[in-house]
Order: C-alpha cells, then structure tokens, then sequence
C-alpha cells in the first residue's frame, strides 16, 4: 500500500497540476485501503490515464515514479515539474550522460559544417595578420555541450533544441549559425596537407642553414634546433590554428617557427642561403656515421626504418627520431577517428602483479627480434605519432613520459606516472597510455601494461578518465593507425580484454572489419 501511493503521488500531481500538490498528498494519506485509493482517484479533479483500479495495478507493479510515468506515456517536463513540487524524497528524472552522448553524436554528425562557420569568420582575421587564438580554441568545441536546462524538460534533447543551441554559439563567436550552407574556403584537410608540406621543406632548409648561420656568425644554436625542430614547429603551427584558415606564406611559416622553435640573435629571417650570405662551404656538414655502420667494439649499430628512412636507435638518437616520426605524421592518420568495437570475451581475472616495479616499459614484439633499442625507438614513434593526434582533437596536451623526459629535460616527466599524456577536457583530465606496434592491426591483438601502468589503471577504474591509445604499424606512415582503447579494468573495458600469458598483457578482439600488420610497449 506504501509503495504504491509513493508512486502515485507525483502522477497524481502531474495530472492535476503542481498547485494542487498539497490537496492531492493529503488525500492520498487519509486513504487506508484500495477501496479508499480509487475512492481518491474517481475524486480528483483531471483525468486519468487509465480506470482507477487498473492504474493502482501499474502503480503497484512499477518499480519507480520514473518507470510509472514511461508505463502512462505522461509528459516528461510536467511529470519533473510534480516530482519538483514534492520535494523530498522525490526529485526530477534526469539522465545527463544520455543527454551528453545524444548531443555529442549531432556535433559529430555536423563537424564540418560547424568548423566551416568558424574558419569563415577567422579567416579574414588571419589573413590580415591578426590573432586567431580564439578560433583555436573554439575549433575543439569545449565549451559547447548539452545544456543543463534541457534535463529537466527532455528525455532526450530533440534536434531543433540542439541545432539553436549551436546557433547561438555560432552567433557567439560572430560566426553565421547555417549548418546546412555548404563551405566557402578551401576544404581543411586539403589546408592542413598545403602548409604541413610547405613547413615540412622549410624546416628541412632551415635545420642546415641555422647551425651554419651560427657557425659563421659564432652565436649560439638555440637548443631546439638540436632537437626536435619540425615537431616542435609542427605543433605550434597547427596549434595556433593557421594551418586551417589560408595558405601560409614563408614569411608567415618562419615567423611561426621563430616562435616555437627559436631564432639565433641577428639572424635575419629569411631561408635563402644568398640573402644569410651562406655559402656551400659555410653549409658543409660535419660528417655524422651513417646507419649501420661498425661501432668502437665492432658491433654494427641498431637501427629502424620509418617509412623510406633508416636511422640509427639509442637514447643518444631520441630527438632525430623523434623528429623524423613528426615527418611522417600525415593528414590521413590525424583524421582517423579512433573508434574501434570490441567484442565481448571472458570476464578480466585480477592480473598478477609483478614485484619489480622498475621494470622498463618499452614495446615488445611477439614475431620480430628487436633489441631493446629498437623496442624503445618504436615506442617514442608511436608517441609522436600520439601526440599529434590528440593536439588535433584538444587545446591543452602535456607530454609526460620518459620520452619528453629525455628529449625536453623536463623534471616532471616520467614513466613512473602510469600514462604518457595529460589532456585538458571541460574541467577534467583525461590520461593517454601510448602501446605502440610496428606490426599491421589484425583480428586479434595484445598490449603489456607495466606496474605503474597497471597502477594507474587500476586508480581510475571508477572513471573514463584512463584510456589507452595503441599505434598500430607504427614504422609505415602508409599504413600506422590509431585505436582508441578503454581502460581495461574499467567498466567499460572489463568484458572486452582477457588476460593472457603471464605478466600484465591483454588480449581484445576487434569487430569494425578493418584488416590492417603489432607490437607492444
């Protein structure tokens, strides 16, 4: 009987209105039978849904006010509008996550169409000089998502609620809010490719001439042409967004590479050898050992090959490798998605811990012989390759890793953390542990989760904050693709990993179709 007068009450309210809440809960309470309840029913001023004693049968066998008001079809927004009026121990019927992913999938479905209202009103700023900082920003679409107004009112959000929301952001930014107007400029992945090709040839001009610049003039290298020079050029062009709005000019390009990578005192910019007074003796190179060749103790030295180019590996070779991987990073991976189905398999045991925790984590080939250089090198590829990705899809991506460790002698970096990347995301932080492959991906595959990886995993498990991002043919620009993974010992992930072997490795099961050839860090 208790039971289902709690669930009547706020139908009842809903039905005759939220001013009658008083009126209808005191009926309700001096009833003592059913008899009495549909007595109450038959008495109130509104009509119900169904007969008395048929909606005391559904109130009865419904396990919540929500599921009673699904049961009746009653409108969602005045149902909420009772439940509000009650107060305690009622309150609204909301489903945030429902209304988070309905919203995200319309601005995944109208992208392109947003991005294009967007380049169209920074465009022009662009192009005459100005800062584009705010379309960098807004291009990542953080601080547009479903409004919390929508809870109470909607199931769902319904489209025409989504498309004015959008609107108004649009209009927010001085941008035209018609996303069905196909788009003025010049398509941005074609934009992207143009300057990344034209910052690519002038970061390769550039990383001779400076040091020969310095050499002859007797200034200073500034550091980073010693290291990672295109990655670090790379992203600081497509981070400030004007790689997506016009062609870039070289004057533009080596102003931006000035910025992010630095520019010796007094060297004008310029990227003609006459105009530096450079000449072929001033640009000789020193001479550098050539891949492969015998070391000091007759060894000959390990190496890998990306793409068409062999180098040589080693902790002494990070930054070439690095910046040769940033080379190969081309639109077409930056576009993948990296969504990836997984199917079901058995239940996760708890893996075994191992007790030493200083165990290196480096990638692991099942079918190649690597040494552990190479392991390493591919590694710091796929986390190069990773990087890229995310600055694409967000504003703030921090590099953490042993690797950024190493090539930016950054105190804070390390392995010790569980992840490699540390993304800013509408107030939160999402962490990226990196498994890189240089096989192709297949039907089945595998990763090795270190201790403090394994730790980390375990830490977040109550959250989607950990994910793994795994690289699969990491050394073949042509062929190297990215898979977004959940975290294994999370809810979402716990019914699609097995643990096989002995160790921290997991096995999962692709299902999208795709037949791409892995090895592990």
């Amino acid at each position: 009987m208790h039971h289902t007068v709690r669930q009547l009450r706020p139908v009842l309210v809903c039905l005759a209105g939220t001013d009658r809440a008083s009126a209808v809960s005191e009926a309700l309470n001096e009833a003592t039978s059913e008899e009495e309840l549909v007595a109450v029913l038959g008495g109130l001023p509104c009509i119900l849904p169904l007969p008395a004693a048929e909606l005391l049968t559904v109130a009865r066998t419904s396990t919540t006010p929500a599921e009673l008001r699904e049961a009746l079809a009653l409108d969602y927004q005045a149902f909420n509008e009772a439940l509000a009026a009650l107060g305690a121990p009622y309150k609204p019927v909301c489903d945030p996550d429902l209304h988070d992913r309905t919203f995200s999938e319309f601005l995944r479905a109208h992208a392109d169409s947003i991005l294009d209202r967007l380049r169209e009103r920074y465009a022009p700023q662009a192009a005459g000089g100005g800062d584009v900082a705010a379309y960098a920003a807004a291009r990542h679409m953080d601080d547009l998502t479903a409004d919390p107004d929508w809870l109470p009112r909607f199931a769902s959000p319904p489209e025409e609620q989504m498309r004015a929301r959008v609107a108004h952001w649009l209009r927010s930014h001085g941008a035209e809010d018609d996303l069905e107007r196909a788009g003025d400029l010049e398509p941005v992945d074609e934009l992207r490719s143009l300057n990344t090709a034209a910052l690519h040839r002038l970061v390769s001009v550039l990383t001779k001439l400076v040091p020969a610049w310095c050499r002859r003039h007797r200034v200073p290298v500034p550091p980073s042409w010693n290291s990672t020079p295109m990655m670090e050029a790379r992203t600081a062009v497509h981070g400030s967004g004007l790689a997506d709005l016009l062609v870039l000019s070289e004057k533009r390009l080596l102003s931006e590479v000035a910025r992010s990578v630095g520019w010796p005192a007094g060297m004008p910019h310029s990227a003609d050898p006459g105009f530096l007074g450079l000449t072929a003796h001033d640009l000789a190179q020193p001479p550098v050992p050539s891949p492969g060749i015998v070391g000091s103790r007759g060894s000959v030295q390990p190496t890998i090959k990306i793409g068409e180019e062999e180098i040589v590996v080693g902790r002494d070779h990070f930054a070439a490798i690095a910046d040769l991987a940033a080379h190969t990073v081309d639109e077409t991976f930056l576009g993948q998605s990296g969504k990836v189905r997984l199917d079901i398999m058995a239940p996760v045991p708890q893996p075994r811990r191992t007790p030493d925790a200083r165990t290196t984590r480096v990638v692991v080939s099942r079918k190649a012989q690597l040494t552990e250089e190479q392991k390493a090198a591919i590694g710091l590829v796929g986390e190069v390759s990773a990087r890229a990705w995310l600055e694409r899809r967000y504003a703030e991506v921090h590099w953490v890793s042993g690797y950024a460790a190493v090539l930016f002698e950054d105190a804070a970096a390390s392995d010790a953390h569980g992840y490699d990347f540390e993304v800013a995301y509408r107030g939160s932080t999402r962490l990226y542990e990196v498994k890189a492959t240089s096989e192709s991906y297949t039907e089945q595959m595998e990763f090795e989760l270190g201790v403090s990886e394994e730790r980390a995993a375990r830490e977040y498990a109550r959250s989607t904050r950990y994910r793994i991002l795994l690289i699969t043919s990491a050394l073949d620009p042509e062929r190297r693709r990215v898979l977004e993974l959940p975290n294994p010992l999370a809810a979402a992930g716990r019914d699609r990993f097995r643990v096989v072997g002995r160790g921290l490795r997991y096995q999962f099961y692709p299902t999208d179709g795709v037949s791409h050839p892995i090895s592990k860090k």
